[in-house]
C-alpha cells in the first residue's frame, strides 16, 4: 500500500459515520394515515438516503377497510411495499387468520421478516423469513434479529387454533444463540422486538450485546432517548401516530453516541399523493358505511364500550352473565353519532365464536380473576359488576362480584355464561363444564342486538370498581 493509500485509508477511518433508523410498531392497520406516514418517509430518506425503516409487528388486525378485503391484509402489505419497508418483525396478530394467511402476507410482502424464536412446519413453505437480516449502509454492517412474545401458554397473544404448524421458544434462551455471530461480523445488532416496552428493558439489562432494541406489543409511547445498560430501547405507541428516528454515530468501528427522536406522523403537514389514491380506493365501500345504530353519548374508555360488547353476547343468548376480555376490546372512543359497521368490525376484528358455560360462582368469581394474568387486566361484564383492590405486590384482594338484583354471587349457585373463544381458550381456572359453542360469532350477536336498540348510551356506564 503507498503512503497516499494509507493515508486516505487513515482519514476514512478517523471520520464518523451515522446510521439512521426509522421504527414503528403495532400499525394494526391504521391505512389512513399512510400518506402522511409515507410523506415524512420521502423527507427522511431525502436527508438520509441510506436510512433503514423498520416495523415491529402486529402490521394488520383493527381495520375492517384490510381485515376485511377480499385479499385480507393485502392492503397493509401493499402500502408497506409502497412506502418501502426493508424489514418486519411479527406480532402476535400477524396469526389472527391462520397460518395459511400469515404465509399469504409472506408472499405479498416485498421485505424479509425476522423472528428467531419461531420455526414453521417444513411443509408450510414459508417464504421471505428468517431469524435475522444483515444490511450494509454507509460501508457498515448492521445485524437485525426479530422475536416474539409469549404468554404462559408458551404461544403469543392469539387464538391458539391459529397457531396450526408454527413452533416457539422463549426469546431469551434463543437470542444467545446468534448474538455472538451478528457481534463478530456485524458493526451495529438491533433487536426488532414485539415484546413489550418492559421485557424489552429485562433484556436489554441481559444482553448489553446489543446496541438498540426497536420494539412493540405493549404500545409504548418513548419520547425522549431511553438507554438501559447502555442500549437504546425505544417504541412509538401504535396504530401509526408516531415513528421513531434513531441516529447511531461511529467512529473508529465504535458506537460514540445514539439517540431517538419521536415524530408525529399525524401532524407531518404533507400526504403521499400516490399513497393517498391507494387509501381512498380502499375506502371506497358503501357497505361499510351501513349505519347500524346511533351513539346518544360520546364514550372516552375501553370499559364503556366492553359493556356494550358483553350486553350484546349477554341479552342475544339469554344468558346471565357476559364478560369480554379487555384485549378484544380495540378502540377507547366513539363520538356521539351514527355507528357504521366499519365501527362495529373495529371494535371486534377477531369476530371469534362465543361459548355457552354452566359455571358456579365460584367458578365465574375465578375466571374473572384469571383476566387479571390471561388478559391482563381487569374483565368486563354484563349481568353484574365488582370491585377489588390491588396490594402493594401486584396482588388482587378483596375481590367482590355483586348481581345486578343487588345481591352479591353464590358460590354455589349455577349460572349460565358467555364469552368468546379467544378466553374460553386461553383462561386458566378450574370449571366442570367444558362449555359449548353457539355456533355465533361476536360481532353476528353484536348486530342482532344492534337492531333492537336503534339507539345506545354507554358514556357514562361502569361496572368495574378499584378500590
Amino acid at each position: 500500500m503507498t503512503a497516499l493509500a494509507a493515508m486516505f485509508l487513515f482519514a476514512a477511518c478517523e471520520k464518523e459515520q451515522k446510521i439512521y433508523v426509522v421504527s414503528t410498531n403495532d400499525m394494526h392497520a391504521n391505512i389512513d394515515n399512510f400518506p402522511q406516514l409515507a410523506a415524512l418517509v420521502d423527507s427522511l430518506r431525502t436527508a438520509h438516503p441510506d436510512l433503514l425503516l423498520f416495523g415491529a409487528g402486529d402490521n394488520r388486525s383493527g381495520n375492517p377497510i384490510n381485515d376485511r378485503y377480499a385479499e385480507p391484509a393485502k392492503p397493509m402489505y401493499e402500502l408497506m411495499n409502497k412506502v418501502g419497508f426493508d424489514l418486519s418483525t411479527f406480532g402476535n396478530h400477524e396469526w389472527d387468520g391462520g397460518v395459511i394467511a400469515l404465509r399469504n402476507v409472506l408472499t405479498w410482502a416485498q421485505f424479509p421478516f425476522v423472528c428467531a424464536n419461531v420455526t414453521f412446519d417444513d411443509s408450510l413453505q414459508m417464504p421471505n423469513f428468517k431469524p435475522y437480516e444483515i444490511f450494509e449502509r454507509n460501508g457498515l454492517k448492521i445485524g437485525v434479529i426479530g422475536g416474539i412474545q409469549l404468554g404462559e401458554n408458551g404461544l403469543p397473544d392469539f387464538h391458539p387454533k391459529n397457531a396450526g404448524g408454527s413452533h416457539f421458544r422463549p426469546f431469551t434462551e434463543v437470542l444467545p444463540e446468534y448474538l455472538p455471530k451478528l457481534r463478530e461480523e456485524c458493526d451495529l445488532v438491533f433487536l426488532l422486538s414485539h415484546c413489550g416496552y418492559e421485557e424489552d428493558r429485562e433484556m436489554a439489562e441481559q444482553f448489553p450485546e446489543l446496541d438498540a432494541i426497536f420494539g412493540g406489543h405493549s404500545h409504548t409511547r418513548v419520547s425522549e432517548t431511553q438507554l438501559v445498560n447502555g442500549v437504546l430501547v425505544t417504541q412509538a405507541e401504535a396504530k401509526v401516530k408516531f415513528v421513531t428516528l434513531s441516529t447511531f454515530t461511529l467512529k473508529k468501528g465504535n458506537v460514540i453516541d445514539k439517540q431517538m427522536e419521536l415524530l408525529s406522523v399525524k401532524e407531518f403537514p404533507k400526504r403521499n399523493e400516490e399513497v393517498q389514491a391507494m387509501v381512498d380506493e380502499y375506502n371506497d365501500n358503501d357497505y361499510f358505511r351501513t349505519v347500524v345504530t346511533n351513539n346518544t353519548t360520546p364514550i372516552d374508555n375501553y370499559e364503556s364500550l366492553g359493556c356494550l360488547m358483553t350486553d350484546a353476547i349477554r341479552y342475544t343468548t339469554g344468558a346471565d352473565m357476559g364478560f369480554q376480555n379487555p384485549g378484544g376490546v380495540r378502540y377507547d372512543t366513539l363520538s356521539a353519532r351514527p355507528v357504521t359497521l366499519k365501527d362495529i368490525f373495529a371494535l371486534d376484528p377477531f369476530d371469534n365464536e362465543i361459548i355457552a358455560y354452566t359455571l358456579s360462582g365460584e367458578e365465574v368469581v375465578n375466571m374473572m380473576k384469571s383476566c387479571f394474568t390471561s388478559d391482563h387486566g381487569p374483565i368486563y361484564c354484563s349481568g353484574c359488576s365488582y370491585s377489588f383492590k390491588v396490594s402493594d405486590e401486584g396482588e388482587i384482594t378483596d375481590f367482590k362480584v355483586t348481581l345486578d338484583n343487588g345481591k352479591p354471587i353464590d358460590p354455589s349457585a349455577k349460572y349460565n355464561v358467555v364469552m368468546n373463544s379467544y378466553m374460553s381458550s386461553t383462561f386458566d381456572y378450574e370449571h366442570e363444564d367444558d362449555g359449548h359453542s353457539t355456533f355465533r360469532s361476536s360481532n353476528e350477536l353484536m348486530l342482532e342486538y344492534l337492531a333492537s336498540h336503534p339507539e345506545i348510551d354507554y358514556g357514562t356506564t361502569h361496572r368495574v370498581t378499584e378500590e
